[in-house]
Parts: structure tokens; C-alpha cells; sequence
């Protein structure tokens, strides 16, 4: 099985646009990894939790000093390990 990963650069992504850009690029059985940054006003859990309530499934991970969120579908054919 080959994984596929997508970056998105999310440091100017926002609340309102967060949906429409993760749902544009994300497809069935791959990855979206978006690449927060610094996190200064708590953008990642923001995003997290839009992301989380609109069912994908998320993970917070934090590389080379880097806040990331790891996103894909939320369903029992597509799982993220």
C-alpha cells in the first residue's frame, strides 16, 4: 500500500476557510497534513476542532518545531494510523 501525503502551508488559514481548502484537496484514503507553524493565537486547536466536528479525523503532531494537523475522512474503509 502506498501512502500519499499532501502539505498545505495553513499558517494564513482561517476559520472560514478551512473547510472548503481541506475538502478541495483531501480525497479518500490519503493524508492531508496541514503545516500550522508557530501557533501563536492557538490556530491549530481552532482548526482542530472545526475539522474534528465536521467529520475528519485529526491528529495534532508537533515536527522540527512545527505545529501540524494530520487530516483525513472519518470512516471505516479510510482509517489513519
Amino acid at each position: 500500500m502506498e501512502l500519499q501525503n499532501n502539505l498545505i502551508n495553513s499558517e494564513k488559514l482561517n476559520e472560514a476557510n478551512a473547510l472548503e481548502i481541506v475538502g478541495d484537496k483531501l480525497k479518500p484514503g490519503e493524508t492531508l497534513i496541514l503545516d500550522i507553524g508557530n501557533n501563536y493565537f492557538h490556530q491549530a486547536d481552532k482548526l482542530y476542532d472545526i475539522l474534528a466536528n465536521n467529520g475528519y479525523y485529526v491528529r495534532k503532531t508537533f515536527v522540527n518545531g512545527r505545529n501540524q494537523l494530520l487530516v483525513s475522512f472519518k470512516d471505516s474503509k479510510h482509517q489513519m494510523y
